[in-house]
């Protein structure tokens, strides 16, 4: 059988040059359409770094790689909450035999509510909250976040563009 190896680096908050080896982070490894991923008896979830680093073996396929400061307090719930202070997501495809290296870049801005717009999308899919109230809420947040776009850095303004896209 041959896997790929991941090397996950995490960089410190605000200092994409520089590695956290003082924060301990949480890696989770989903695919790419957001579900988690489980192989061989593990599920890729609250993944310890050390020294902001983490190596993992996978099987060959084509990942979303994030990291929380906080562990997800619930592992079955990914990925509407994967756990506190997100990182941006990176994309990768691994394959048989690689070794591929991952930088995360953990936001200035505390932008820790990414994952709420989906939260919101299944509230309604679910007809748990009415589609307008979902979209006043959207739209408060935005507003608010839009508001403070001048203290955001610019890894963060790319991130808020791609989910806005993402969402449609």
């Amino acid at each position: 059988m041959s896997t790929a190896r991941l090397n996950v680096w995490v960089t410190q908050v605000g200092r994409p040059c520089r590695i956290d080896s003082e924060r301990t982070w949480f890696v989770h490894i989903l695919h790419c359409n957001g579900e988690l991923l489980e192989w061989c008896g593990r599920r890729y979830v609250n993944l310890k770094t050390k020294c902001g680093h983490l190596d993992v073996e996978v099987p060959p396929g084509c990942y979303t790689v994030v990291a929380t400061w906080s562990p997800s307090h619930d592992p079955n719930s990914v990925p509407t909450s994967l756990g506190n202070h997100i990182s941006h997501l990176s994309i990768v495809r691994a394959n048989c035999g690689d070794h591929v290296c991952v930088t995360l870049f953990p936001p200035t801005f505390h932008f820790c509510g990414v994952w709420w717009l989906r939260a919101l999308a299944e509230a309604v899919e679910m007809k748990a909250l009415p589609g307008d109230v979902a979209k006043r809420a959207q739209e408060a947040v935005e507003a608010a976040l839009k508001a403070t776009e001048q203290r955001i850095d610019p890894f963060t303004t790319t991130m808020q563009k791609s989910l806005r896209e993402a969402e449609g």
